[in-house]
């Protein structure tokens, strides 16, 4: 049987159509000075050849799907390769528009789990709107997650009228006029126990060794966060957050809408998907079972 290549880290991208992000992000973990690590890209089925000839050059593993299987489920198949072919130290799973800015991360990560041994580790995450945080705030009890649901089903009720979406853009020009809008910070100090953002996650081997799937596999998008803190919590898993580790996050979740068809086309498959996870979220916590 041959022998696994010993690897200190892995990267972990998902990538969907939106190639100048992934490249950007492929090129940020190239200059790290440690280059004991590997990278892998997972192509969520996006039908573009030409693009999957670049990625092939620049990655030590492309694997491209068929279909387009979600955030959890294409994540797991990225993780699923390099437990099989390297089984590294940490899994560093990001999203393609994230960018690494510290040369040497992979030795104040080592550090880090020299100190405390943790299944999860979250990054500092800067942003230009300051919306990705860590910790991330979760619907950590049955009441949040009710709520939010119902929230949800409101939205979707406007999303899909006319007359309830031309209220709502009126309503939303006059609360930016009268009040600006708030945004999240990180924990300026080191914590333990804590929900950890998806967008970048580190994963260390004795926590991939504990589960098949890093990530829930029943979801398709929208908080997976809340499915690994329900983990972290039933397992009494060490999941910790350390602003000694920062990562860029491209993409924020405050937008400056074009209220347009295209747009509410894509607010109600967000939502939708929203909605859906919610309520799984909700099955599992009334159950009360392990994930």
């Amino acid at each position: 049987m041959k022998k696994k290549e010993r690897v200190e880290a892995v990267f972990i991208i998902l990538h969907y159509k939106n190639i100048n992000d992934t490249i950007e992000c492929i090129n940020s973990i190239r200059t790290l000075e440690d280059k004991n690590y590997k990278i892998i890209v997972v192509d969520n089925n996006s039908g573009v050849e030409e693009d999957d000839r670049k990625l092939k050059t620049l990655v030590d593993d492309l694997i491209i799907l068929e279909e387009n299987i979600g955030f959890a489920k294409g994540n797991n198949k990225g993780i699923e390769l390099a437990r099989e072919k390297y089984q590294p130290d940490f899994m560093i799973v990001i999203n393609n528009d994230t960018l690494l800015t510290q040369k040497d991360l992979l030795k104040r990560i080592q550090n880090i789990y020299k100190e405390h041994p943790f299944d999860a580790l979250g990054f500092k995450i800067l942003t230009n709107e300051g919306d990705s945080v860590n910790p991330f705030p979760v619907y950590d009890t049955l009441d949040k997650v009710n709520k939010a649901i119902d929230k949800s089903e409101m939205l979707l009720g406007i999303y899909n009228s006319k007359f309830k979406r031309f209220l709502l853009r009126t309503y939303s020009k006059i609360k930016r006029l009268i009040k600006k809008p708030s945004h999240l910070e990180n924990a300026d100090c080191f914590l333990e126990d804590v929900a950890l953002h998806g967008c970048a996650i580190i994963f260390s081997k004795r926590y991939y060794d504990k589960y098949k799937d890093c990530f829930y596999s029943r979801t398709f998008l929208y908080h997976e966060e809340e499915f690994l803190n329900y983990r972290r919590r039933k397992d009494n898993l060490k999941f910790i957050y350390d602003p000694n580790i920062e990562i860029f996050h491209k993409e924020g979740s405050s937008l400056n809408y074009d209220y347009n068809d295209d747009l509410y086309r894509k607010l109600i498959f967000r939502e939708s998907n929203i909605l859906k996870s919610l309520k799984l979220l909700k099955e599992v916590m009334i159950k009360n079972k392990k994930i």
